[in-house]
């Protein structure tokens, strides 16, 4: 009888959804066996000429008479000619396969007078008996329609033979889980598989949840977008998460130091797959890197992306920011490893930093800046930096004679306590201790005690932090 190829369907990229599920890849020969023919042909073939005595509706399209009818068979399977037999027609099977028998029998009936047109396709081998028949094999379809290619899954073109995956609504995950790997599909596969992507051979087995288990970027890609979206594959590559190849670029000497400029000029290929997040792994300031906000974000439901954040050193902690410089004041070369010096400069270059302090710093900012100058160092260069601003707003020469500054101001010299104990940072954007101390000294200058007849000394027990605001050294004992 007229069999129907069964799950052919998968010629190019669709096979990668058997290769991509949990279960594992699944060998292209088993993908494509199909029930053996059962059907005692050859034991028959004294009884009927042609094909067409049982099988009539094959030349002409008509489905329901594709296989015979109980009645015909019973016709000698009544139990006087020969024993009764339970019959009845086969449903024809689910697959995407479009062969249309009609086009195939008139053209071969035009070629060949023998009345054996339906071997050309279902002989088991050549040269055989009639009837010796049984499951149209692709292999014999190439024959004609291969154009060179040693097999039908070597084919360029699919959607002749096959429809797409999303019409072909019959077929059930378990069949399309199976579908055969093309030859072409290799390992390498996924590295070059850009140029062969788009247009209807690859909607014969993919849809757009599938290239989205991999594509990041999978909603900005045109070839994606344009396929339709099917539920099953949806299920099939649900929780699944890809293993990414590195491409050839990416294994080359330095490509650590150099996949910055690629970003800055082509971002859009690395988004194929990297996500923000991926770069966030090594660069934490993330609106620092203008091509990192350039890339999509992981979403729910989409690609993961390659994950880069195990190549972070252990040592790299959330807060590396703050903590850095203790490893960096180790060895510029353990740092170089991965950092260039035009990497530190993005921060400790005080005309560009960017934005470190909190919300109005620049109001208090005097008093870290004279406790502690070697921190402020680390990003501002004192003198010029600092002097600039410090100029603009009229508060420098900090050895300039007592009274040049407050000399709008008078009796200034004799009131001044009450401002500096009140608000020390004022005073400290243009005078140092050294400076106060010219007077407010107990071992020389003038001798001025600054805390004011009555003070007592035992509040310094209380709250040592408030002492060191003015004695940064620690605080006399005499």
């Amino acid at each position: 009888m007229i069999a129907r190829t069964l799950a052919v369907a998968a010629l190019l990229a669709g096979s990668l959804a058997a290769a991509r599920t949990p279960a594992g890849p699944r060998h292209p020969a088993a993908a494509r066996q199909q029930p053996a023919d059962t059907f005692p042909h050859a034991l028959h073939d004294k009884l009927f000429t042609t094909c067409a005595a049982c099988h009539a509706g094959i030349a002409t399209g008509d489905t329901a008479n594709f296989f015979p009818s109980p009645d015909l068979c019973a016709g000698c399977h009544n139990g006087d000619l020969a024993r009764r037999v339970s019959w009845r027609p086969h449903p024809l099977p689910p697959t995407n396969v479009t062969f249309d028998h009609t086009p195939h029998v008139a053209m071969f009936d035009a070629m060949d007078t023998t009345g054996r047109t339906c071997q050309r396709c279902h002989a088991t081998r050549d040269s055989l008996p009639f009837m010796d028949v049984g499951r149209a094999q692709p292999e014999r379809c190439v024959m004609c329609h291969g154009n060179g290619a040693p097999s039908h899954l070597a084919q360029t073109s699919c959607e002749p033979c096959h429809a797409t995956l999303h019409d072909a609504s019959g077929l059930t995950l378990a069949q399309i889980r199976a579908f055969p790997k093309p030859p072409s599909h290799d390992t390498a596969w996924v590295l070059h598989h850009q140029q062969a992507a788009g247009g209807p051979t690859c909607a014969v087995c993919h849809a757009q949840q599938f290239c989205a288990t991999c594509h990041v970027n999978a909603r900005l890609v045109p070839a994606i977008e344009s396929l339709p979206r099917d539920d099953r594959v949806a299920e099939l590559v649900r929780n699944w998460k890809p293993a990414y190849p590195e491409p050839a670029s990416h294994l080359a000497a330095g490509w650590d130091q150099r996949h910055g400029a690629v970003a800055r000029a082509s971002v859009a290929e690395c988004a194929n797959c990297h996500a923000q997040q991926s770069c966030i792994g090594c660069h934490r300031i993330q609106e620092r890197v203008p091509a990192i906000a350039r890339l999509p974000r992981r979403v729910n439901g989409g690609a993961y992306g390659v994950d880069l954040a195990g190549l972070r050193p252990a040592s790299h902690l959330p807060n590396m920011l703050l903590t850095h410089r203790t490893l960096a004041a180790g060895g510029a070369q353990q740092c170089a490893t991965c950092h260039r010096p035009s990497y530190c400069a993005s921060c400790h270059d005080g005309a560009r930093a960017p934005g470190f302090h909190g919300p109005d710093f620049v109001l208090r900012h005097a008093q870290q800046a004279y406790t502690n100058e070697a921190e402020c160092a680390a990003c501002h260069q004192t003198q010029v930096f600092c002097r600039a601003c410090h100029q603009a707003m009229g508060r420098t020469g900090t050895t300039a004679p007592i009274g040049k500054y407050h000399d709008n101001q008078p009796g200034w010299l004799f009131g001044h306590g009450g401002v500096a104990r009140r608000s020390i940072e004022s005073c400290a954007s243009c005078h140092d201790q050294t400076f106060c101390l010219k007077c407010h000294s107990a071992t020389t200058g003038w001798h001025i005690n600054p805390h004011g007849a009555g003070f007592d000394p035992g509040v310094e027990s209380k709250n040592p932090a408030m002492c060191l605001i003015c004695h940064t050294t620690g605080v006399p004992t005499h």
